[in-house]
């Protein structure tokens, strides 16, 4: 099912829906937002149930993001999301050669100015352009976790404009037409709340970073394919 926004319903059961997120959409209203349509609401309408936050990913960013469908389940899911054996993977291309694999573990403020651990794993898929693409897994869920822990490791995500490299930003924007911020929640997988089977959900990465990925002079031949 696709929404009007290029939403589209990726899981649905009674206890709840996964869905891939376009970028420039916010997941649900927040203080501080002055937005007017939010993910959510287009979900809740898509369905026509009532839905309940239970995780989100940033506005810029695109792919899968899970609701409730009822309080409970929220408590539930949020849970499920938050054990062991839960997995959320992103699709992340940064500046520079990184190392094959590696973590961070650098202690985040939160909103409050209160510090929090935070914990981010990363895996190079491919090195092209003066670029890296990775699979980054995270085992907290702090804001924008991935970004900050990637700025700090000078490997800023291109197109970031909070914590990037704006003349980098700026020539791939200019040269190659990058056309936002190269993040993707390609997989959510976790225990389901009721049944206790595994969910694993995955989403094809964006089709705005795929034709941006095509422009690009020296990207490994069968790359595509595993995006």
């Amino acid at each position: 099912m696709k929404g009007t926004h290029d939403i589209r319903i990726l899981y649905l059961d009674e206890t709840l829906v996964v869905v891939s997120k376009p970028s420039g959409l916010i997941c649900h209203r927040t203080g501080e937002s002055q937005d007017r349509v939010f993910l959510l609401q287009e979900v809740r309408e898509m369905i026509g149930r009532r839905i309940y936050p239970v995780h989100r990913i940033d506005r810029a960013a695109s792919g899968v993001v899970g609701f409730a469908l009822g309080s409970e389940e929220a408590r539930l899911l949020q849970a499920a999301l938050r054990a062991p054996g839960a997995r959320k993977e992103y699709l992340v291309l940064v500046r520079g050669s990184t190392p094959d694999r590696w973590e961070s573990q650098i202690p985040l403020k939160n909103t409050a100015g209160v510090i929090k651990e935070a914990h981010s794993i990363f895996e190079k898929m491919a090195e092209f352009s003066r670029l890296s693409l990775l699979r980054a897994s995270i085992r907290t869920g702090r804001r924008h976790q991935i970004r900050r822990h990637l700025a700090h490791a000078a490997h800023q995500v291109l197109g970031d404009s909070t914590y990037g490299k704006g003349r980098i930003n700026r020539f791939f924007r200019e040269t190659y037409g990058l056309p936002r911020m190269f993040l993707h929640a390609a997989l959510l997988e976790f225990q389901h709340p009721r049944s206790g089977e595994t969910v694993s959900v995955r989403c094809p990465l964006a089709e705005d970073l795929r034709a941006f990925l095509e422009r690009l002079p020296d990207v490994p031949p069968g790359l595509m394919g595993a995006l």
